[in-house]
This record gives C-alpha cells, sequence and structure tokens, in this order.
C-alpha cells in the first residue's frame, strides 16, 4: 500500500508540472504573438521596427534635370522615379559620391551628430503612398533603443547613401509605381 501512494503522490506531482510547463508554453505563445515579434527566417525572432517583410530593397540614385530633382530607385526588376526638391536630389548624389560641398550641408551634419552620439541608421523605409507624397520612415538605434521616424524619403535617403544603411520600399508601392525593366 506505501508503494503504491508513493507511485500515486509521484504520478500528480508530475501531472501537476506538466499542466504548469503547459501553461507556461501557452502564455509565452500569446505574448509573443500578441507582442507582434514575427519569426522571418526560422529560429530567429526579430522586433517589428526591424521587419522587411513585404519590402523591396533597393538602390537609390538621384540627378536635376531642368531644375526638377530626381531619384531613381531600383529594386528587384522595378525602376521608380519619383521627384524631389533640386537640392535633396543634389545632396543624394553627393551622399552617393562621398563628396562634401565647400560646407557639409545638413545631411553631412546629421550624418556626423548621429554617429557623435553613436546612434546607427539601420535601414531607410518608403512605406506609403499619400496625396501624390511618398511617406518615409528612418530607423535608428542607439544602444539597445530602436526608434522609428517619420522622415521624408529624400532625407532619409541621403542618410542611407552617407551611412551605407540599406532603402527599401514597400513591394506593393514599387510595383504600382514602378516600371517593369528586366
Amino acid at each position: 500500500m506505501a508503494i503504491r501512494k508513493k507511485t500515486m503522490k509521484k504520478i500528480v506531482v508530475f501531472s501537476i508540472i506538466l499542466l504548469l510547463f503547459a501553461l507556461l508554453s501557452a502564455f509565452i505563445t500569446f505574448y509573443f504573438t500578441n507582442k507582434k515579434i514575427v519569426a522571418e527566417t526560422p529560429g530567429i525572432l526579430l522586433i517589428p521596427q526591424l521587419s522587411t517583410r513585404g519590402y523591396v530593397q533597393v538602390n537609390a540614385d538621384a540627378g536635376v534635370v531642368q531644375d526638377i530633382g530626381i531619384i531613381v530607385l531600383i529594386g528587384e526588376c522595378y525602376r521608380l522615379v519619383a521627384n524631389t526638391e533640386p537640392s535633396q536630389a543634389i545632396s543624394i548624389l553627393n551622399g552617393l559620391e562621398q563628396r562634401i560641398d565647400s560646407r557639409p550641408n545638413t545631411h553631412d551634419l546629421m550624418k556626423d551628430t548621429l554617429n557623435n552620439f553613436r546612434i546607427e541608421v539601420l535601414m531607410v523605409r518608403i512605406v506609403d503612398l499619400r496625396n501624390n507624397t511618398f511617406i518615409g520612415e528612418l530607423v535608428l538605434k542607439q544602444g539597445n533603443n530602436i526608434i522609428n521616424f517619420d522622415s521624408k524619403p529624400s532625407d532619409g535617403i541621403a542618410l542611407a547613401v552617407r551611412t551605407g544603411a540599406p532603402i527599401f520600399i514597400k513591394e506593393n508601392l514599387m510595383k504600382e509605381n514602378g516600371e517593369y525593366i528586366c
């Protein structure tokens, strides 16, 4: 009889531990699902601010044609051409060519300021098109903090080309507003 009581006691303790483990697993799954932490690569969890799912990485170029600033984004067989202020296009072009005019411009100053405060430009994303205006997002990192800022895409691109940060655009924006070139 004593052996049977000990066995029963072990079974009850084991069942309680198993139940607690199942509850803990369910809680962790619920917590991470509601925090929108997405597994984009098997075994790797990423936070939403860094997600590039649904985006296309692009290369940028810029220039001025007849006093109109032009930005060209090319990625995944599409080319998107957008207008901007001539000064913005020139700043992007200077960043691409790693050239500083006689004095640093605002984007050069911003790059130096971010560097001095140990803030890294992680990426620039073009996230929307509203009223014929593209909407951008600048993603910065300082220490363990990651912050997204609303940004004009041209300002974000001008910083990205100076810092080597990747530039992304939502895939649907690229396909709807770009030209297929492959």
